[in-house]
């Protein structure tokens, strides 16, 4: 076997070369070639995947400068990118796919398990390419895990900077339902050059099924953010037909008709730290005659903010929508109680006054 990875520097040309034109078995093989910006210059680079050595379960990750732009190597491991046998085929394999990938500043974009990508709302993201590890999991369809690498001109290393864990909807279509990301010190791995694929795949599993109560932050997908403004200013515009077009694509559809409520409602649009826009989504949904996900919404931001007293007002006239009077009345009760123990009583709406008083007349 051939050695030709074995210094730190070495010529392009000549790197292409033995790649290109060695005998068959004697050096690595292309697996996949990206062309990517990650210096955060005009510099461009290119990323290769390649086989790794006769009988070894791993691919080799390589970083290099296009060529006759330098003949410095920037990365070359073969630890970052472990063949782990699949304990329900004895052809396939589990582990991490390489990307790259360009976002603008303040956005991370990442890839799910269907292969599709979505972008959320990160505020200290960096713009420009990343290299982005993506885990792969045989016989999980519901949630992987984007391990987001940039370049540190400091250390002139490409250092972990994200983990973030993207979950779909185990039902209906499949959709990305929340990203979330991991406090880096549960991972333990800074750099690259000396990450152990192997050993963090382990970790990220034993993170999903642990699942710590601390530390991790549901991120914003861009594109609900970004409608969620647009329905927010029709309805102040007063356009109630336009609001309802927009807030139908908060909906998931499977084809069939839209998805259950349950079963993705509140993953999707519940945040922990964001209870009002979790409120104006439950509160517009309703509006849009939506009635089932407005409350499945609202009732989980309630659960979590028992004090939030507008939720209570939007929750009963949802349910006041499907006719279930006896909640809804006791909806507004809880209402105009807080609202009157904040010293509010005179701006109290008429409809929660009369309504509250309504019992037994459940749908």
């Amino acid at each position: 076997m051939v050695k030709i990875f074995t210094v730190n520097k070495l010529k392009f040309s000549i790197f292409l070369w033995v790649i290109c034109c060695s005998s068959a078995g004697a050096a690595p093989q292309v697996i996949k070639k990206i062309p990517a910006k990650l210096l955060g210059d005009a510099s461009r680079q290119n990323v290769f995947v390649l086989t790794g050595d006769a009988g070894e379960a791993y691919h080799r990750l390589l970083i290099s400068p296009e060529q006759g732009a330098s003949d410095d190597i920037l990365l070359d491991t073969s630890t970052a990118l472990p063949l782990i046998k699949s304990q329900y085929s004895a052809v396939m394999s589990e582990g991490f796919s390489v990307n790259v990938i360009n976002s603008p500043a303040g956005v991370l974009t990442v890839v799910d398990v269907q292969g599709e990508t979505v972008s959320v709302k990160q505020p200290s993201a960096e713009a420009g390419d990343a290299l982005v590890l993506v885990s792969n999991e045989e016989d999980n369809g519901v949630y992987n895990f984007n391990l987001v690498f940039r370049y540190n001109k400091n250390s002139k290393q490409f250092e972990l900077k994200n983990v973030l864990q993207v979950t779909n909807n185990d039902a209906c279509d499949r959709s990305v339902v929340s990203v979330e990301e991991t406090p880096k010190s549960l991972i333990g791995e800074t750099a690259l050059a000396s990450f152990n694929g192997r050993k963090v795949f382990d970790q990220l599993h034993d993170l999903h099924v642990q699942r710590p109560a601390e530390g991790y932050q549901k991120l914003m997908m861009s594109d609900i953010a970004y409608q969620l403004d647009q329905a927010l200013a029709l309805y102040r515009k007063g356009q109630i037909e336009a609001v309802s077009k927009v807030m139908a694509n908060f909906l998931m559809d499977g084809g069939e008709g839209h998805c259950y409520p349950h079963s993705y409602i509140a993953r999707k649009y519940d945040f922990a730290q964001s209870p009002g826009w979790s409120n104006d989504v439950g509160f517009l949904l309703g509006e849009s005659g939506y009635y089932d996900e407005s409350i499945e919404l609202l009732n989980a931001v309630i659960a979590r903010n028992p004090t939030r007293t507008v939720a209570y007002l939007n929750l009963a006239d949802s349910y006041w929508g499907v006719n279930d009077k006896a909640r809804a009345a006791q909806a507004y009760k809880q209402y105009t109680s807080l609202m009157s123990g904040e010293g509010k009583a005179q701006k109290i709406p008429q409809r929660a006054v009369e309504r509250s008083v309504i019992q037994g007349m459940k749908k």
